[in-house]
């Protein structure tokens, strides 16, 4: 009897579909002709998409590769070099007119080469072809005295003195840098290098890439300490660098100690989208900038900086000198740290985003 009703309401749906299709309901499908190819494919190569600098320590790297082909009409084969030696071929594609692949290979130091041939049904082709090299020393611009790039595996290594931090808690690198691995911050973490050296009687900046993370809705960003004293409230000396603010919106801050007092920047706003800014600050012996993407955000003078009795420069907290505000360890992305011994102008900053 089930047999004889699931029948019977199979043949009622095949005759409403039919009904359907006849009355217009349903779109007939027609074919579309392809057109005609006139074009040849268009290749797009993302990476590399300059040279590449990798740790001091390391000889190879296992780099990615990151390509697209389009055409206008149909892909028939794609092969990639490398330095000029065939590596792989395509010639199946599930979209016929759009592939992209990311092709990984072990390259030592030097200059290289990735090209991509492809071509189309009526044989049309094209190639591309970039130039890299790949290199473990970094030439340091505008009186860059420190790079923190962050490399992936949690290293910290400072590429310029080759110099690793005093690492507290477990902060770590991830993959979704703003330029390959970024500093992933973490609860009581954040990381320590001696101040010596990084600034001048002409000043010190910092650039970096900065991606929020508004839990905890404050928290240290660069600090350097005031004295030795870390349980004191004295804000004359060193500098912090901080945010506060809500779940969807940032104040990025600064204090600098003047000797005989302090100075207050009060920077600028960032909305917590998700996105990557761009952040420069730069301290001269009589002013303070902040800048966004470029964009300076407010500026505060002063007579003077001093840095006299610092030692310590702490990354991404308000640790361990200044913390009575609840300052603490940022959750947040940093990316591409750079330290400057003088004080920045306003393109200088600029060429730093590049």
């Amino acid at each position: 009897m089930k047999n004889i009703i699931k029948l019977t309401l199979a043949a009622v749906i095949l005759l409403t579909v039919s009904i359907a299709c006849s009355d217009g309901y349903i779109d007939d499908i027609s074919h579309v002709a392809p057109g005609e190819d006139v074009a040849a494919p268009v290749i797009t190569i993302n990476s590399p998409a300059g040279n590449v600098t990798i740790p001091f320590t390391d000889v190879t790297t296992d780099f990615n590769f990151d390509f697209k082909v389009s055409d206008d009409i149909e892909i028939a084969y794609i092969e990639i070099l490398v330095d000029g030696t065939f590596q792989k071929s395509y010639n199946s594609f599930v979209d016929y007119r759009n592939y992209a692949d990311i092709y990984t290979k072990n390259l030592g130091l030097g200059n290289h080469t990735f090209t991509v041939n492809a071509k189309d049904l009526t044989g049309k082709t094209s190639t591309k072809t970039v130039a890299f090299n790949i290199d473990n020393k970094y030439t340091a611009l505008y009186g860059e005295k420190f790079y923190l790039p962050f490399f992936a595996g949690n290293v910290f290594t400072e590429l310029l003195s080759g110099a690793n931090p005093t690492v507290v808690g477990n902060p770590s690198t991830i993959a979704d840098g703003k330029s390959g691995a970024a500093y992933q911050g973490a609860t009581d973490s954040y990381l320590t290098f001696p101040l010596s050296g990084l600034y001048s009687s002409d000043g010190i900046s910092f650039t970096f890439w900065y991606k929020i993370n508004a839990t905890p809705d404050r928290a240290g960003i660069i600090t350097i300490n005031d004295n030795s004293d870390n349980t004191d409230e004295n804000r004359n000396g060193g500098l912090r660098l901080f945010r506060e603010g809500s779940a969807s919106s940032q104040t990025i801050k600064m204090n600098v100690g003047t000797g005989g007092g302090e100075s207050w920047n009060d920077g600028g706003n960032l909305p917590v989208d998700g996105n990557w800014v761009h952040v420069g600050v730069t301290v001269s012996p009589t002013e303070s900038k902040i800048y966004f993407n470029g964009v300076l955000q407010r500026t505060a003078t002063y007579t003077t900086f001093d840095f006299s009795s610092s030692s310590t420069i702490t990354i991404a907290s308000g640790a361990p000198s200044f913390t009575y505000w609840s300052h603490l360890s940022d959750l947040s992305l940093i990316d591409e740290l750079r330290i400057y011994d003088k004080a920045l102008d306003a393109a200088e900053i600029s060429a730093t985003m590049q």
